[in-house]
């Protein structure tokens, strides 16, 4: 009945309130820029300006898309002056004053805004960002349609964070649906920045419960008191979807207490009297989530629980100093004596913003962002459980703005470095001070802004010019001013007597050099930068930074140009050429080529085994035989110890030419006579050390059946030779070392035939290893080759590892592989599609040996 009796009132006041308003204004107008641009969703803010308080009005409206706007202004009073207020795109106010004087009491008010000189930049405009958001199946639908902008600007980038683990959604995206992997409470925050570069920032919280049935939990709660201040709780009878099962039951019992676990009835018990909130939130298996609230009476006694008191009352007042408020609720009271307030909550709308002050504060304050009419609401709870809502009305007024400070710089520059001082800007009294410096550089292409209040900022420019900046102050008492000056960065002298020089070393085909002989302008400059270029063969390389002694390997010997430019500090630059020459290595030249032969009928057997390398790190890679008959060179399977049979006997001269990996190159020849075909001459002879330097030979086992031998012509490899028809001669040879000895026979019936072998004269300490060929290179398949060769390796052990290489005539690696190698031949296909036309070397290498073989690629 009181609540029908309450709407009655309402009604007839509402009604008694029409036929008073009496005074009506309309208020229209267009805002539009200076090019005649109309001026979209800006904010209008109108004021009524009466000596009559019942008329003291504050209403904002906005422009429609052309630039358009309108408002009514009802009053039952008579509404006379107005103040319209508009922001210009600086942030600047403009206020335009009209009076109300015609009849149908309308009055047109209209703006020209966003007028700058020609090379400003136009400063960062108002922006505000705002979403809402609705529940969708598996996620959050939101909504970023209440961001918005100033006029005439636009927001270009919107950056969503959704507060679980996945990355920030940047772009420009205005409704996303966000999908959470799990129910639970989110804190959402959208970021907005506009083409003019104005940022703002919006949070709120979200709650996420999955619209399926797997989430289908119902909780409830209920409680007994137990004693006075003890109450039994119970959630026994809740329950879930099938399948599913709470796992956990967090109670919160309104005196900040709280129980984790999962509690299906806990025993609460209270220290104090009074109404409490519990809430109970639970989880279950599937992840799902639910929370129950409920209110339970705490009373010394145990009997009926009594209803809420309803006669407590909430009421507040308030003082205005500037846009500040301070509020009083000290009238407030509770429903009696014994009773009182625990709670006072404060909300406050400003804006679009709503705020709002928890706890029990009697005299709060609040400082509203601008001018306008906003409501406050105020509610109490007291201990025994009443409640009580106010509600009230404040004005801001808008505030005098003084117009006589003033912003001044002037600056000083150093390099490109200009520093401004603005000390000499001051507000608009004694009493005013600048709260407020805007700096606004117009570099090149780009628009810089610094806002804060900075008095002697610094700026480098990037490169000599004309530049406006602009700089805008406001006080403490809300005056603003702009100054504008020009900057002049003129074109710095650089110097011209700084060196660049190099000079070098050169080890194989690195070249090492050095710069320390280039100097800058002056002791007082520097070099800051070295950069050299390489023109090697067809390749072009540089070498950024500021290395001194730089190194570089040229790939093969010739003549190259080098370039050295240097930088100073000061801005001199200089340039040095200079020319490198790479000579050839040289070939060493210490190797040997030699090989003994012995001869049967018209065969004879060759053996170059002790042919040497330069060193031990040095290997032979290739044998070539010319055998001084017709036959062609011979450098093939076998080419350490060929076998050659003569098609007629003859005197044949030799040679045998060897080159290593190290590019030396020997060559040894010796004469080979071979009987006539009916000769049965063999020669033979054998030598024995008798001594230090002696050495007995022996030819008796040479034999010719059916004729006799009448000369034996000895050649003992160190110059001296013996005739005669000596068999067995004792030779002294004057120093130790390594002959080659020869015997050259002849018979009665003019057959004619020789041997040659090797003779050791050295202490046997000395005496180099028996050489034994553990790895051989047999053969290359086909040789020369043109895209795939068959290689044939004899291995003298089972499973040994071997490194298969090929190498150019420089030494340059081209191929390498590993095979595990078996006892006897092994034939191993090889690829060399990627190599370039000409000579190359097939090595095999081993733990045991190595062996290498020359083939041609066609």
């Amino acid at each position: 009945m009181k609540k029908i009796i309450h709407l009655i009132a309402i009604a007839l006041f509402l009604v008694l309130q029409a036929n008073v308003f009496a005074n009506t204004v309309i208020v229209k107008g267009y805002i539009k820029d200076s090019s005649n641009h109309a001026i979209a969703n800006k904010s209008v803010r109108i004021y009524s300006d009466s000596s009559n308080n019942a008329c003291l009005l504050a209403h904002t409206t906005v422009t429609n898309a052309n630039g358009y706007y309108t408002d009514t202004l009802t009053c039952n009073g008579d509404i006379r002056n107005l103040i319209i207020i508009v922001e210009n795109c600086n942030g600047a106010k403009i206020t335009n004053r009209p009076q109300v004087i015609n009849t149908p009491n309308i009055v047109e008010s209209n703006f020209i805004i966003c007028t700058t000189q020609p090379g400003a930049s136009i400063p960062p405009t108002n922006c505000h960002a705002a979403f809402s958001y609705t529940s969708a199946a598996t996620g959050i639908k939101f909504n970023g349609h209440g961001s918005e902008a100033s006029a005439g600007d636009s927001i270009t980038s919107r950056v969503w964070s959704f507060g679980d683990s996945t990355p920030p959604l940047t772009g420009n995206n205005l409704d996303p649906t966000h999908a959470y992997t799990k129910p639970g409470i989110y804190t959402v925050c959208l970021s907005i920045r506009t083409k003019r570069g104005c940022e703002s920032k919006y949070c709120n919280t979200v709650i996420f419960t999955p619209a399926s049935n797997d989430c289908n939990v119902q909780l409830q709660i209920k409680s007994e008191r137990v004693s006075a201040k003890k109450i039994r709780f119970s959630s026994g009878l809740s329950s879930t979807s099938p399948g599913d099962s709470i796992v956990q039951r967090t109670w919160k019992f309104g005196d900040n207490t709280s129980l984790d676990g999962n509690q299906v009835n806990p025993l609460k018990e209270y220290k104090d009297t009074g109404v409490y909130y519990v809430c109970v939130q639970v989880r279950t298996a599937k992840g799902c989530e639910k929370m129950f609230c409920l209110s339970v009476v705490v009373r010394d006694s145990i009997g009926g629980i009594l209803p809420t008191p309803a006669n407590c009352k909430t009421s507040f007042t308030y003082t205005i100093k500037d846009s500040t408020v301070r509020f009083n609720s000290e009238g407030s009271h509770a429903a009696s004596d014994d009773d009182s307030i625990i709670s006072r909550t404060w909300y406050y709308a400003d804006n679009s913003t709503s705020v709002s002050l928890t706890g029990n504060v009697i005299n709060p304050s609040y400082t509203y962002s601008k001018p306008g009419s906003y409501n406050v609401y105020l509610v109490i709870k007291t201990k025994k459980g009443c409640e009580s809502k106010y509600s009230g009305t404040v004005v801001i007024r808008p505030g005098i703005v003084p117009a006589d400070c003033k912003a001044y710089f002037n600056y000083t520059i150093k390099d490109s470095t200009i520093i401004f001082n603005s000390e000499d800007s001051h507000g608009s009294s004694s009493e005013d001070s600048i709260i407020s410096r805007t700096w606004y550089y117009a570099d090149s292409s780009k628009a810089v802004s610094l806002t804060g209040n900075v008095i002697k900022p610094s700026y480098k420019y990037s490169k000599p010019g004309s530049y406006h900046v602009y700089l805008v102050i406001k006080t403490k008492n809300g005056c603003e001013s702009k100054y504008e000056g020009t900057v002049v960065i003129r074109p710095k002298i650089v110097p011209a007597n700084c060196k660049a020089y190099f000079s070098y070393t050169i080890k194989d085909s690195t070249i090492i050099f050095d710069s320390e002989d280039s100097h800058a302008s002056s002791s007082e400059d520097s070099i800051i930068s070295r950069t050299w270029y390489y023109a090697d063969s067809s390749t072009s390389v540089s070498l950024n930074g500021n290395v001194i002694k730089p190194s570089y390997k040229y790939s093969k010997p010739g003549s190259y140009r080098v370039y050295l430019v240097i930088k100073t500090k000061n801005g001199c630059e200089s340039k040095f050429e200079g020319t490198v020459v790479i000579k050839p290595k040289p070939v060493p030249a210490n190797c040997k080529a030699v090989f003994t032969f012995t001869t049967q009928n018209t065969s004879v057997k060759f053996n170059s085994a002790a042919s040497a390398a330069t060193s031990s790190e040095d290997s032979i890679i290739s044998r070539y035989w010319l055998f001084g008959d017709s036959t062609a060179g011979f450098s093939g399977n076998n080419s350490i110890d060929p076998l050659h049979t003569y098609r007629k006997g003859g005197t044949y001269t030799v040679s045998l030419y060897i080159k290593t990996k190290a590019g030396c190159e020997s060559k040894y020849t010796a004469t080979v006579v071979i009987a006539p075909v009916n000769c049965t001459l063999q020669v033979q002879f054998n030598a024995e050390r008798i001594s230090g330097k002696k050495v007995q030979f022996n030819s008796r086992l040479s034999t010719a059946q059916g004729d006799s031998i009448i000369q034996r012509n000895w050649k003992f490899g160190d110059n001296t030779i013996l005739s005669g028809n000596e068999i067995s001669p004792v030779k002294e040879f004057p120093i130790q070392g390594v002959y080659n000895a020869c015997l050259r026979v002849k018979t009665i019936n003019g057959c004619e035939a020789q041997s040659c072998k090797q003779v050791v004269v050295q202490d046997s300490i000395n005496l180099s290893p028996t050489v034994i060929d553990y790895v051989k290179v047999v053969s290359i398949n086909p040789n020369p080759v043109v895209t795939r060769m068959v290689v044939t390796i004899w291995s003298r052990n089972n499973n040994v590892e071997a490194e298969l290489s090929i190498f150019d005539i420089y030494g340059t690696g081209k191929l390498n592989i590993k095979k595990v190698l078996v006892q006897g031949n092994n034939v191993i296909e090889i690829p060399t599609e990627s190599l370039y036309h000409g000579p190359y070397f097939f090595k095999v290498s081993t733990k045991n040996g190595r062996d290498t073989k020359a083939f041609y690629k066609l």
